[in-house]
């Protein structure tokens, strides 16, 4: 069966991090697709958003299907992250110039080949800022799980606008080796000097999300945990509202 034609790939693990967006664009759900996806145009542009869950596998699985299904211009891997350094605030856009795979049990940073960039990086930075958009050129972390920042050092805080995502890793090595020019965009959700909370991070990652009820059990024990959750929440809205401009602002470059 042929590959269908689009002008762009994404791939999201929730569909928090991307409903403004495909809400904006007035998305098509695809109803027999094998992983949640969406067909979608702007301004006489195509492109098709897949969203295969949480962690490296489930990326895999995303990269590997639009790889299978769809013949595109470029492919973005998007969605929220947790930044290690101070001047990345909620909300604030990074986008990838190297790529890093850590082991926080064994404190080793690996750098992962950097995937063919889009022509248009540094253009896009410049829309982006013309937009009124907080946006870094900076490394993007790939980690096994949500970890414990404070706990972390050297080398993290050695990389330029370090970001922490749980999925890049994975796309960017299936995508580096068909030479399709690849974009990571990372919005932070939280600062430096905050954690996610301990029911999102201890929960199991791979391919899915925390599930409701753990998160009320969470609270339960602490109520005063819910200015917490409220936080988190606003920042994830402001994170996605982000990545909603900024893709139309990437899109318009295609």
């Amino acid at each position: 069966m042929p590959r269908a034609p689009v002008e762009a790939a994404l791939l999201a693990a929730l569909s928090q991090e991307v409903r403004p967006f495909l809400r904006r664009v007035k998305a098509k759900r695809l109803p027999h697709s094998d992983l949640p996806a969406w067909e979608f145009a702007l301004a006489g542009r195509t492109g098709v958003a897949v969203l295969p869950g949480m962690g490296e596998s489930a990326a895999a699985r995303g990269a590997a299907f639009i790889l299978e299904h769809y013949e595109s211009q470029v492919f973005i891997c998007l969605g929220f992250g947790g930044a290690l350094t101070p001047e990345l605030a909620p909300g604030a856009l990074v986008l990838g110039e190297s790529f890093w795979r850590y082991e926080p049990e064994a404190a080793k940073l690996q750098e992962l080949k950097v995937p063919t960039p889009p022509t248009f990086l540094s253009e896009l930075v410049e829309r982006l800022q013309a937009a009124n958009l907080p946006v870094f050129r900076g490394s993007v972390v790939t980690t096994p799980g949500i970890i414990h920042k404070r706990s972390q050092g050297s080398p993290l805080l050695s990389l330029a606008h370090p970001v922490l995502d749980l999925e890049t890793g994975a796309a960017a090595e299936i995508i580096g080796g068909r030479g399709l020019p690849f974009l990571a965009l990372r919005a932070v959700t939280d600062p430096a000097a905050e954690e996610i909370p301990d029911f999102i991070r201890e929960a199991p990652q791979e391919g899915g999300s925390p599930i409701a009820r753990t998160a009320l059990a969470w609270l339960a024990a602490d109520p005063r945990r819910l200015t917490v959750l409220v936080r988190l929440w606003r920042r994830s809205r402001l994170a996605a509202e982000h990545l909603a401009r900024a893709l139309e602002v990437v899109l318009d470059l295609v």
